[in-house]
């Protein structure tokens, strides 16, 4: 980060939640820039190890998820006066429509340790978290357990992105991913990571964990 840059961390002040912000960077001229955060573990570079949530083999892909909540409950009721109406259940667009940040960060990063090593710290930072109580050690010792096969990071503006996605060739583009939840499907679009990059608004920033553990204390 540029000397003279100051990076608020919101994400778990209330006030952003809707708007899906994660970071504010503020600059020494007073302008700021608004960030979300995503992160991807499909970025492992063995093809058979799948630890869900913390290792999958490389998909390529970037996920852009274009439909929040696609209802598939659109069951025609008989009202008491007999008449028939279908149940107004919407669709809900999803982050890459609605999110009201400047810019994307997008981690790839695929985690070798077992869950059983992480989840004693996370469930302390979480405690943490409850209490509004400092994290930052915590998150040192997380850091510092982190066992990473590869690491990545992507971000991008989502003015641009979403430009780019209307004008984009169906070869930009690895079809759809459905995730079914109880009363709904989530959708996302799979951007292929490589094009994105190469010929869209992607920008790679490369490995950047060694570097993040080069800044601890």
């Amino acid at each position: 980060m540029d000397p003279g840059n100051r990076l608020e961390d919101v994400h778990l002040n209330p006030q952003y939640f809707h708007l899906g912000v994660d970071l504010i960077l503020h600059r020494p001229d007073n302008s700021v820039t608004t960030i979300d955060l995503k992160t991807d573990s499909y970025y492992g570079s063995d093809p058979v190890r799948k630890v869900w949530g913390l290792c999958h083999p490389d998909s390529g892909l970037i996920l852009l998820e274009t439909i929040s909540q696609l209802q598939y409950d659109r069951k025609i009721e008989v009202g008491p006066d007999g008449t028939m109406h279908v149940k107004e259940r919407h669709d809900v667009p999803g982050w890459f429509f609605t999110l009201q940040a400047d810019e994307v960060y997008y981690y790839f990063i695929a985690i070798l340790n077992d869950a059983s090593e992480l989840n004693p710290i996370h469930l302390e930072y979480r405690k943490l978290a409850r209490t509004n109580e400092s994290m930052v050690e915590v998150e040192n010792r997380l850091l510092r357990t982190l066992k990473i096969d590869r690491d990545l990071l992507v971000s991008f503006n989502l003015r641009q992105a979403r430009t780019w996605y209307e004008s984009a060739t169906e070869s930009a583009f690895d079809g759809y991913r459905g995730a079914a939840n109880a009363p709904y499907v989530t959708v996302v679009r799979r951007a292929k990571r490589d094009n994105f990059i190469r010929n869209g608004p992607g920008r790679s920033h490369g490995a950047i964990f060694s570097q993040v553990l080069g800044t601890l204390c």
